[in-house]
């Protein structure tokens, strides 16, 4: 709030603003947002220009298909809520990067074993730094390969071998919708039912619809 304030108090005065950080880009996993969505909402215009990010090197090093990506940031650092979002993340049909702090890493990839399975995992840590290194392989590798965890990680994980069947998942939905249930009640249900993503039943579901 007082940073927000700042900087709206120099906007004010005509000045312009510069948002850096000493390490990655502003609102990557950062709390810049606060600051560009005061100045947004009180009128002033706002740029950004491309700059180092660990986000794009660690997908294009890690020999896992970067053509279709989810980018997650920092999972919980309670054991049950982030067994709870690696849960929910398992099916999608998406590369998935995670930065983690080195006090945790071991931790996630142990959670990333556990719920997500043995898949191909990219970690990357200290990246564009002098110690700059690539893990390429399986979860269970990583846990073997990591004992000295200092620096900043990057975590790249293979999608998933869904076997999935959505087009049935959405039958199931129509089914509820035309028992009288809400769409978004159905949706829910066979989410939490099969373990899927709300967000991809509900976009495949208004396709059907259209």
């Amino acid at each position: 709030v007082k940073v927000s304030s700042s900087v709206l108090n120099l906007l004010s005065q005509d000045k312009n603003v510069a948002i850096v950080t000493d390490r990655g880009t502003p609102l990557i996993s950062d709390p810049g947002n606060a600051v560009v969505s005061s100045a947004v909402k009180n009128g002033y215009n706002v740029i950004a220009l491309p700059g180092a990010s660990a986000l794009l090197p660690a997908l294009n090093m890690s020999n896992i298909s970067a053509e279709k990506f989810l980018f997650y940031g920092f999972l919980s650092s309670k054991d049950g809520e982030r067994d709870s979002e690696l849960e929910s993340l398992k099916s999608l049909p998406f590369t998935i990067v995670f930065y983690e702090a080195p006090h945790r890493i071991l931790k996630t990839l142990k959670s990333i074993l556990e719920v997500m399975g043995d898949r191909l995992v990219s970690v990357s840590r200290e990246i564009s730094k002098i110690h700059e290194e690539v893990f390429r392989g399986k979860v269970s590798e990583a846990l073997v390969y990591y004992k000295d965890v200092k620096g900043e990680f990057v975590i790249v994980v293979e999608r998933g071998n869904s076997e999935i069947n959505y087009q049935e998942l959405i039958g199931k939905v129509s089914e509820l919708v035309q028992l009288g249930i809400s769409s978004k009640d159905a949706i829910k249900k066979i989410a939490k039912d099969y373990k899927v993503s709300k967000n991809i039943l509900y976009d495949l579901y208004e396709e059907v619809k259209k």
